[in-house]
């Protein structure tokens, strides 16, 4: 039988020089945690649950705990009509069904569209 984990708490080595701010999304680009950026091949990690300053360690020097499941976004062109699609990061606190030419990172599939925000299930 398949082992079976629910959304829930993981954690990831922190990239050099990162800055990762508590109650954040979280990427990861070639298994290190970053902070959102215009980064298409990263991966929706969750969000932080407190600060992990690796601004002065080497890659790996700490991690980074997170939070995975539907999380909400403030959106200014998903609608309805979008839940079950991709939704893409513009920052770190909006996202957007347009990924402007593949250059924004995936945040997750789109679950539920509120009239103040929009649910989005993040997490790799």
């Amino acid at each position: 039988m398949p082992a079976r984990r629910q959304s829930g708490k993981r954690a990831y080595p922190v990239k050099a020089g990162a800055v990762l701010t508590g109650n954040r999304p979280v990427l990861l680009a070639a298994g290190l945690a970053i902070a959102v950026t215009d980064n298409n091949s990263a991966l929706s990690a969750g969000v932080a649950t407190m600060l992990a300053d690796n601004a002065n360690g080497a890659d790996s020097a700490i991690m980074v705990e997170v939070d995975t499941g539907e999380h909400k976004f403030q959106t200014s062109d998903i609608t309805a009509a979008n839940v079950g699609q991709t939704a893409y990061f513009v920052d770190d606190g909006e996202v957007s069904i347009s990924s402007s030419t593949n250059t924004r990172a995936p945040a997750g599939k789109i679950t539920q569209v509120d009239t103040d925000g929009v649910w989005v299930e993040l997490g790799v």
